[in-house]
């Protein structure tokens, strides 16, 4: 990350922590939630920040297994038309801080949550972006940025679904990071370099993502970090895309206490 993107993200996350301080901020938690699975995670913020909460809802609904859900989902996003909502009870635009939640869907931020960025006037908030997905949700935060210009978007929280009864302890420590809540901000160190794996690495990739259903690539390398009661992994991984070509992905897992779980995967 360049020096003037650093020293930008450090400003916006200190004022919005002071913002936050000041009296008269209100904050809104406003999530699409097909499966319900999202909805916990929102459910945890309004918790812990006593924000307002409204759950996007939509006048016909998705249904069906995923792979008719995502069918759908993929023609209407092609055509880029979506699904009408049902009228929300709160006004967004009384709002300063908007924690906007959604399940990734092919990628991208899934069609409940497209409906209600396309017709809702969303300007000048402060944007805290939080998803659920299968493997993991960092290209959605690029298409949610191209969706709210004139916004601040700040850092994003994001967790598997097979992960989501984690998700109380790393939300409280997300929002104590932003500022949001007070507490001890926990300052990661950096990966180590990048060198080739052993077979405990190899055994540890296994364990944590041997069970997923689609293929993440054969690790080429690994670095990793100290983490509490543990140790993250980064894993780059090779495989080919859909055309043939050689592609690489860098997948994340956690061994905490002894037992490695992939939490996700950046492509």
């Amino acid at each position: 990350m360049k020096k003037s993107l650093v020293i930008g993200a450090i400003a916006s996350l200190l004022a919005f922590s002071a913002n936050t301080s000041q009296a008269g901020n209100k904050s809104l938690v406003v999530y699409y939630s097909q499966s319900s699975t999202t909805e916990k995670v929102a459910k945890i913020i309004q918790k812990k920040t006593g924000a307002d909460i409204e759950r996007i809802k939509l006048i016909e609904d998705y249904s069906g297994d995923m792979g008719a859900v995502a069918g759908a989902f993929m023609k209407e996003r092609q055509e880029n038309k979506f699904r009408d909502m049902q009228k929300m009870k709160a006004n967004v635009a009384d709002y300063d801080t908007l924690y906007v939640g959604y399940p990734v869907w092919a990628g991208t931020i899934s069609g409940g949550m497209q409906s209600f960025l396309k017709s809702t006037e969303i300007k000048g908030k402060v944007i805290i972006p939080f998803c659920t997905f299968g493997s993991g949700g960092n290209t959605s935060i690029t298409d949610l940025r191209e969706a709210l210009p004139g916004n601040e978007i700040l850092s994003w929280y994001g967790v598997r679904q097979a992960r989501v009864d984690k998700a109380e302890a790393e939300v409280e420590s997300f929002l104590v990071d932003l500022g949001v809540l007070k507490g001890n901000k926990k300052v990661l160190p950096s990966f180590s370099a990048q060198r080739a794996l052993t077979s405990d690495d190899k055994a540890v990739f296994d364990k944590a993502c041997g069970s997923y259903p689609m293929p993440l690539g054969t690790p080429e390398s690994v670095s990793t970090r100290s983490i509490d009661n543990g140790t993250e992994y980064l894993f780059i991984t090779s495989s080919k895309d859909m055309q043939g070509n050689e592609s690489q992905q860098k997948i994340y897992v956690t061994n905490a206490g002894g037992v490695p779980e992939f939490t996700q995967v950046e492509r």
